[in-house]
């Protein structure tokens, strides 16, 4: 439950603080700059989810069911592949930077690729920190040093829109270096005590890392690809400025998903270890009812947005960006469908389908980029939006499909867990009320 709770509150404080970051930050840059700043957004977040994929799910997998004397050897081979990835990606933004500015249209995307290095160099060792706490289930430094990272970029956009000041995007760039290496410092302090690097790099930890890993990693790139390859579509395909009308309706959705992250980040370790413990019918109990108590939260908020999109949208982006309004109408529906996906590759990850979850991605990208070209080369920015409905209605009929097979999940369960936490929570209120 503490786990629980901390994670709970550090996306809640994840979505006040990207909330309040996007709402100041969409006052202050035009409207074009504010599409160049999605776009750079897009790209530099594939390389951090790519990594992500590689290090932390396999490094989280190995610790959590290793036997404690290993777990030095497993860090330090782990810290190896991270050093190793982080030279090779932070090279190809350097060497791709210019090919972008060129595709988008948008040469000041450049110096900002070419900034953002130092940011991601100083991101990987945050990211080993972190994968180190979240193994021993543990949340408190994920928590804060999460915080100061976000917390550092608001600030400074706070201070340029309530002073009334100008800001570049370079600048807003330093600031993220800044605020990446205040969290990384503090998230070194939180578990320094925990491991301990050794001189020799033990091979067969390396191999296990890289085998396991080398799908995950593809799977990251691949799913980041797929949520991002839209709005890099639609500014190659119509203008920066589309993509950050388009953004503004995808943002939203997102937020709303915020639980459907929180659960991901627990249900990965504890899926491995129920594993161990109580084999598939663990598993495919912990699925169902993850997914059930997610899409409890996610009714409503689903409704209430589709309902009000027109007032959501004013209060998001004032009156500059009506042309989101039918953007996320159709986005908000695909939102239904997030939980069964999201929540599909965090359990097949975890019970060593990395190899299928990283199948099932490269088919779905493929998809996904087919349908956007053809739906926004007809329908422009609106036919992104369907393409995102489309995609995700066939994912997830085609990830229920596999589960039933593997862990005979069943998809009813999850709806009827969701509609029973209704009752629970009417009973609590009618107890307390009497």
């Amino acid at each position: 439950m503490r786990s629980g709770s901390i994670n709970l509150l550090q996306n809640a404080l994840t979505l006040i603080i990207s909330f309040s970051s996007f709402y100041f930050l969409i006052r202050t840059l035009d409207k074009t700059d504010f599409g160049v700043w999605v776009l750079f957004m897009s790209a530099v977040s594939i390389m951090e989810f790519a990594r992500t994929g590689l290090i932390s799910k396999s490094l989280i997998t190995y610790l959590s069911s290793a036997p404690s004397n290993a777990h030095n050897s497993i860090i330090t081979a782990s810290f190896a592949v991270n050093l190793s990835l982080t030279i090779v990606l932070a090279a190809a933004c350097h060497l791709l930077a210019p090919l972008f500015g060129k595709l988008w249209d948008s040469p000041q995307l450049v110096p900002l690729f070419n900034l953002y290095i130092v940011t991601f160099v100083i991101s990987g060792f945050l990211l080993q920190y972190q994968a180190i706490e979240q193994a021993q289930l543990q949340f408190r430094g994920v928590f804060l040093s999460n915080l100061i990272r976000q917390g550092t970029l608001l600030a400074f956009v706070l201070y340029v829109y309530f002073n009334d000041r100008h800001t570049s995007l370079s600048a807003l760039v330093q600031v993220m270096t800044w605020g990446t290496l205040a969290a990384t410092l503090v998230s070194h302090y939180l578990v320094r005590g925990t491991f301990k690097l050794w001189g020799k790099l033990d091979k067969y930890w390396l191999k296990q890392l890289l085998q396991y890993g080398k799908y995950s990693f593809g799977t990251s790139m691949m799913a980041v690809v797929s949520s991002s390859i839209d709005q890099m579509m639609i500014g190659g395909l119509v203008s920066a400025t589309s993509a950050g009308i388009y953004n503004i309706a995808v943002r939203v959705t997102n937020m709303i998903n915020i639980p459907t992250n929180a659960a991901a980040t627990i249900v990965f370790p504890q899926s491995a270890r129920r594993l161990e413990d109580g084999g598939n019918d663990a598993v495919k109990s912990l699925y169902e009812k993850s997914v059930g108590a997610v899409l409890a939260m996610l009714f409503p908020a689903i409704i209430i947005a589709s309902l009000f999109a027109g007032p959501v949208i004013h209060f998001i982006g004032d009156d500059r960006y009506p042309e989101s309004i039918p953007l996320l109408q159709i986005t908000l529906v695909s939102a239904f469908f997030i939980p069964f996906t999201k929540q599909f590759g965090t359990i097949l990850d975890s019970i060593g389908g990395v190899k299928l979850n990283f199948y099932v991605t490269v088919v779905s990208v493929a998809l996904n980029a087919l349908l956007n070209y053809v739906f926004i080369r007809h329908w422009g920015i609106v036919g992104a939006a369907v393409a995102m409905l489309i995609s995700y209605l066939i994912l997830f009929v085609a990830t229920q499909l596999i589960l039933k097979k593997i862990l005979g999940v069943r998809t009813g369960a999850a709806l009827v867990y969701a509609f029973k936490s209704y009752g629970e929570v009417y009973n609590r209120l009618r107890h307390r009320a009497t």
